[in-house]
C-alpha cells in the first residue's frame, strides 16, 4: 500500500472517530445519559442490593427539557449541593407551591448542627416558586432537601426513563411502585409579583 493511500485511510479513520466521539458527547450532554446508582439513598427502589453485594442499578436519564411536566414521584438528577462534581439522584416529593410536612425520622439521622437548621422550618416547608423538594427513599441514608432545603428547578439536568442494568430488569421503572412516607399538601405555585410580565 502506498504512503499516500495509507495517509488517506488514516485521515478518514481519524475523521470518522472524531465525528463519532462528538456525536456521543453531544448526546450524553443534551439527550440521554446512563448513570449508576451507588449507595443506599435510593433503596429499595434503586440498587436494593448495593450494600450487601455491591450490585448497582444503571438508569437512563433524559437530559432534554428534564423539568417539563415534572411530577411528584419522578426520579431526577442534579449536581450535589455538597459536592458539585457528583451527580445526586433523588425522588421529587414536592413541587413549587406544595407544603412538605417534614418527617421527624429524618431529623434524628442528622448531625446536631443540621438539626438546628431543620428545626427553623417548624415541621413544614412551603416549596418556593421555581423549586422542588427532593428526597432519597432511604430516610436514614440520604443527603437531600431535608439537609439543604428545596432545590432550584434549574439545577435539574436529567429525569429517569428506565433501568438499563441489570439486564433482567431492562426497561423497568421500579420507582413508580414506591410511595414516600413524607406527607405533602398539594399547593399552587404562585409567581412572585416582581417576576410577572
Amino acid at each position: 500500500m502506498s504512503p499516500i493511500l495509507t495517509g488517506r485511510v488514516l485521515y478518514q479513520c481519524a475523521k470518522a472517530s472524531i465525528f463519532t466521539i462528538s456525536v456521543a458527547i453531544f448526546a450524553n450532554d443534551n439527550l440521554f445519559e446512563i448513570v449508576s446508582i451507588s449507595g443506599k439513598s435510593m433503596t429499595p427502589a434503586l440498587s436494593p442490593d448495593h450494600n450487601t453485594s455491591g450490585t448497582r442499578d444503571w438508569i437512563v436519564l433524559r437530559k432534554m427539557q428534564p423539568t417539563n411536566n415534572i411530577k411528584r414521584g419522578d426520579i431526577v438528577s442534579y449536581p450535589s449541593p455538597h459536592n458539585p462534581d457528583k451527580i445526586a439522584v433523588k425522588r421529587v416529593i414536592g413541587l413549587d407551591g406544595d407544603t412538605v410536612l417534614l418527617d421527624q425520622r429524618r431529623r434524628s439521622a442528622m448531625p446536631p448542627e443540621k438539626q438546628r437548621g431543620w428545626d427553623t422550618w417548624g415541621g413544614k416547608c412551603v416549596v418556593p416558586y421555581g423549586h422542588l423538594w427532593v428526597e432519597g427513599d432511604h430516610w436514614s441514608g440520604s443527603l437531600d432537601s431535608n439537609h439543604y432545603g428545596p432545590i432550584p428547578k434549574s439545577l435539574i439536568d436529567g429525569r429517569a426513563l428506565g433501568l438499563v442494568w441489570p439486564w433482567s430488569r431492562f426497561g423497568q421503572t421500579p420507582w413508580t411502585q414506591y410511595r414516600s412516607k413524607t406527607r405533602v399538601i398539594e399547593g399552587i405555585a404562585v409567581c412572585p409579583k416582581e417576576w410577572e410580565l
